[in-house]
């Protein structure tokens, strides 16, 4: 990845790093998102900060370190106070306890629509069709012939469908 984009220059042309000692910044929320403008190839690509404690968990779903390869922090560095800096241990860029990753967005997508489906599956199972009886019930066994579901649906107006129509509103003032 060219780097000539990271720039002293480019650092400094930012509002937001420059106001920075007086309004604050926060790398964890505006690392990512100066990445993503600064390179068109990046609009592909979720960045996050994660401890070290969650490592094995986010390696396991796709997540990769950002390396010094991949981007320099060392202007950056020379812009923001010392407080704000980020560095390279061992081989992977780090700010403060937390490691600057990255995920294909089509990838992350593919996980999050894979945790949905397995949470509707096992929501399905567990609440649909299931009849309810009470355990206290003496006579449970047999009203368990008679027993409905207690799972109440409804369906839920998407942001595709049009809104009801308003009447006509609240009638003129009669003088």
């Amino acid at each position: 990845m060219a780097q000539d984009k990271f720039s002293k220059e480019y650092w400094e042309s930012k509002e937001d790093i420059i106001s920075a000692g007086v309004q604050g910044w926060n790398p964890l929320q505006r690392v990512p998102k100066l990445l993503q403008e600064a390179f068109s190839q990046f609009k592909g690509v979720v960045f996050g900060f994660f401890i070290a404690e969650d490592l094995p968990e986010r390696m396991s779903l796709g997540w990769e370190f950002v390396t010094k390869g991949m981007f320099n922090p060392d202007t950056l560095n020379e812009v923001l106070p010392a407080r704000f800096g980020l560095e390279e241990v061992d081989g992977r860029l780090k700010w403060r306890d937390n490691y600057l990753m990255f995920m294909d967005k089509g990838f992350r997508q593919k996980v999050v629509d894979a945790r949905n489906a397995a949470h509707e599956e096992k929501y399905a199972s567990s609440v649909e069709g299931r009849k309810y009886v009470s355990p206290h019930d003496p006579r449970g066994a047999e009203m368990a012939e008679y027993a409905v579901s207690k799972l109440e649906t409804h369906q839920v107006r998407g942001a595709s469908q049009e809104p009801p129509k308003r009447g006509p509103g609240r009638p003129p003032k009669k003088k």
